[in-house]
């Protein structure tokens, strides 16, 4: 479970109340551990801007700063920048930024028990957090919860990008303030996620999105319009199971995920609305299908796709023969066979 003390800005950019890395004094050891560990630095400008202070930093996507390189950046106060992606190993780093100690309470609620716990957590200058962590699949910088005004939320530093590490000048930040560890092994260890730890962080930060859902709106505005349909023979195989059999039961097996039983993301996708759960006017829930790659569920073309219980179970488990998904779902114990 995350502590307050975790997410205190405050607490943060307190030397004496922040749990700081016993690390080398000098910014110079600590750009050399940082490389030591894997990570690939670059200097960064203390003008509060967070730019880099070279003129291009695009090959230390591909290689680490020669010792030379780093006694010449550092002989001075500057920003230390870690840069993301392949080169320092896989490192990606969740970015909390607007309202960030609410987002974070509220993204950790949702993870998995443990998981946060093995997580290192650095408190920025501007009051927001960086949650870094290595993974062998690790993409570019994505905005992945927005604010209902358009401010983000929380965002992704991946392949192409970088952010302020822990033991930069003060001025890097516009704010003036320091980057502090607040929880995790000290800096520079970094934790190592897997891909599938990886997509449910992800997963629980686009549950955080504000936006309006377009998914939503689009099945609000269309329901009414959705023709009458008579209410299924309930003794029939496909109308029992229209009626009471579990979407979890039939999706997840197919590769399908949901964070709260009513949006789901298609196989092969870590995050975002695939499709949405909805209620059709016979009162039996209907799938409606937003996604041109979902499978056997996929839209043709542009607009949507609403897909039953029984016509769903028939296309992921059976290959579209209803005669053999009836023989299925009876077996299971749903309606009665015909006499």
């Amino acid at each position: 479970m995350i502590k307050q003390s975790m997410v205190t800005p405050d607490k943060a950019h307190s030397p004496k109340r922040s749990n700081r890395s016993d690390m080398a004094s000098s910014q110079l050891d600590l750009a050399r551990a940082y490389v030591s560990a894997g990570v690939s630095v670059i200097p960064l400008k203390t003008d509060g801007t967070k730019a880099p202070a070279l003129a291009s930093w695009n090959e230390y996507r591909k290689r680490f700063a020669a010792d030379d390189e780093l006694r010449r950046w550092f002989r001075r106060p500057a920003g230390i920048g870690l840069v993301c992606g392949v080169q320092s190993n896989g490192l990606e780093v969740l970015d909390f930024d607007e309202d960030p100690v609410e987002t974070m309470l509220e993204w950790a609620k949702i993870l998995p028990e443990g998981l946060l716990d093995r997580l290192t957590i650095v408190a920025t200058g501007g009051g927001g957090f960086h949650v870094p962590y290595r993974c062998e699949s690790v993409t570019g910088n994505t905005k992945i919860a927005m604010a209902a005004e358009g401010g983000v939320l929380i965002e992704s530093r991946g392949d192409g990008g970088y952010v302020v590490g822990v033991g930069s000048a003060t001025g890097v930040h516009s704010s003036g303030k320091s980057y502090w560890q607040t929880a995790g092994e000290p800096l520079p260890s970094l934790p190592t996620v897997s891909a599938d730890e990886r997509k449910l962080m992800w997963m629980a930060a686009a549950e955080l999105d504000e936006r309006p859902d377009a998914a939503d709106e689009f099945v609000r505005k269309r329901r009414a319009q959705l023709r009458p349909l008579t209410k299924p023979d309930s003794d029939t195989p496909w109308g029992a199971f229209d009626e009471s059999a579990d979407w979890r039961e039939i999706l997840e097996p197919a590769g399908w995920t949901t964070t709260n039983g009513k949006h789901w993301t298609r196989a092969g996708k870590t995050f975002g609305t695939s499709a949405v759960l909805g209620t059709a006017n016979n009162g039996n829930e209907i799938l409606t299908v937003f996604s041109t790659n979902a499978g056997e569920l996929s839209v043709e073309g542009t607009g949507h796709r609403n897909w039953g219980k029984f016509a769903a179970y028939a296309a992921l488990h059976h290959e579209g023969d209803r005669s053999a998904a009836a023989k299925a779902v009876l077996a299971m114990g749903f309606g009665r066979a015909a006499r």
